[in-house]
């Protein structure tokens, strides 16, 4: 049963978000701007750095599902718990990694905990506030997880150019502690679906079909990759059928029958898809091409975390007179207007004219983030916003992957496995180009999904 909510309840989880939802994303944006100098620490190629940030998502897109469904049963408190520990463990780990490969497994370690924590934060924020609250407390812990993204650039140069990247790593610690502390002053636990069992044969499928999906991506050039993408298809097809069959699914059907719950989750996976590459190759791009310091990389990438996280926190206050699904459209409008402009650069591309897609980004970016978050749980029962929540998070991830995985196999066309160097400059540029304007392209066709959404109590709710 529920834990009684009061305002000193309320007060705690809505720390314990600020806390973990600066935390996770600050890691994730700071790492970006390491890369190369991690490249030059361990001698890696291009591919493998991208796979130091892919790893991260792909575990952590394979668990929200599975960690969300946990916590419905068991409790959200004693998971995400859990998760801040094992985060906090893999942040001292990748500080102490002594090759690549060490820290690809630290990182995975980093996922794991990553996944507990996002796959159950905001669906813990749902379940302790009113409808009437639950807005301005989701917008403001979303905000904050973009406040960690506008810092993390910037704290991530500086760090990197006077401490060295294993900083960044050590940065996190003191944050998880006080997580870790703040949450067991939290009382009580949050169960929502204590009757339900866990389903091992539906993680397992779900945990294969995604893995076929991401991985694939990256092989795309090769008959293997495309192999990879058909059979992690036909798994994720099992996995649908599965949930409308068995008697304890991680997904309820009628989720699977809920309009609004599809879309969302469609066009969130169009709407993330740019969110790591962009940081990915303009990190590339502003360093190696146009010899920027790691510290002048993370100031000019951080425009768009900045602006992503004042929209994130504007759209909790227009979530009050605007319907969610209108608010989220107008951002995914400014999302493809921002990669569409990215789809011009080129070796001597004002650094004015990238701040500028940088910003139009993180407003389209602020403006869907708190509110497709929002309709993650409004058009759902409250028995599922464990579930809703951890699947959003999932196809957040899984765009960005997918994203990632384009990106690699694009590169891997233009370059192939060589380091980034003079001689292979303007093939880069024009690689690049061929993702922005590939999801440029989806963003704009996905404005009209939101349209035919209907509202929460609408007959449109349902398929």
């Amino acid at each position: 049963m529920n834990f009684q909510e009061n305002g000193s309840t309320k007060k705690y989880v809505l720390l314990i978000s600020i806390i973990v939802s600066f935390l996770v994303p600050y890691t994730s944006s700071s790492i970006n701007i390491a890369l190369p100098e991690i490249g030059m620490t361990f001698a890696l190629n291009s591919i493998f750095l991208g796979w130091i940030t892919s790893s991260y998502l792909l575990v952590t897109g394979i668990f929200l599902i599975p960690f969300g469904k946990i916590a419905d049963i068991y409790g959200k408190k004693k998971i995400i718990t859990i998760g801040i520990i094992i985060f906090t463990l893999g942040s001292f780990l990748s500080a102490l990694a002594p090759s690549g490969d060490i820290l690809l497994i630290s990182r995975i370690i980093q996922s794991l905990g990553s996944a507990m924590i996002f796959g159950n934060v905001y669906s813990l924020i749902a379940s302790v506030f009113t409808e009437e609250d639950r807005g301005k407390a989701l917008s403001l812990s979303v905000g904050t997880a973009y406040v960690g993204l506008a810092i993390g650039p910037v704290l991530g140069g500086f760090l990197t150019e006077f401490l060295g990247w294993r900083s960044i790593f050590l940065f996190s610690i003191p944050f998880g502690i006080a997580a870790i502390i703040a949450v067991l002053k939290l009382k009580g636990e949050w169960i929502e679906a204590s009757d339900d069992k866990f389903s091992i044969s539906s993680t397992s499928v779900l945990a294969l079909s995604l893995t076929g999906i991401l991985i694939g991506f990256s092989e795309i050039t090769s008959n293997i990759g495309i192999l990879t993408i058909l059979a992690g298809i036909i798994g994720f097809i099992l996995f649908i059928w599965l949930q409308t069959r068995i008697k304890n699914p991680l997904i309820h059907p009628e989720l699977l029958f809920n309009r609004a719950y599809i879309i969302n989750n469609i066009t969130s996976i169009i709407n993330y898809g740019p969110g790591i590459f962009t940081l990915f190759l303009l990190t590339l791009y502003l360093q190696n091409i146009r010899g920027l310091t790691p510290n002048q990389t993370g100031l000019l990438l951080c425009v768009q975390s900045v602006f992503i996280a004042i929209f994130s926190i504007l759209t909790g206050k227009l979530l009050d007179s605007m319907k969610s699904r209108y608010i989220a459209a107008i951002g995914m409008a400014l999302t493809a207007i921002g990669l569409t402009v990215l789809v011009f650069l080129g070796e001597t591309t004002s650094f004015k004219l990238v701040a500028v897609a940088l910003a139009i980004l993180g407003s389209g970016y602020g403006l869907s983030a708190a509110s497709s978050t929002q309709i993650a749980v409004e058009y759902v029962e409250k028995r599922f916003y464990g579930v809703s929540s951890a699947t959003l998070n999932t196809t957040r991830v899984v765009g960005q992957l997918m994203g990632m995985g384009v990106t690699l196999a694009v590169l891997n066309i233009f370059i192939g496995k060589a380091t980034l160097n003079p001689s292979n400059y303007a093939q880069f540029i024009e690689g690049a180009k061929i993702p922005f304007l590939i999801f440029a392209i989806l963003c704009y066709i996905s404005i009209y999904c939101y349209f035919i959404m209907g509202d929460k109590k609408g007959e449109l709710n349902q398929l």
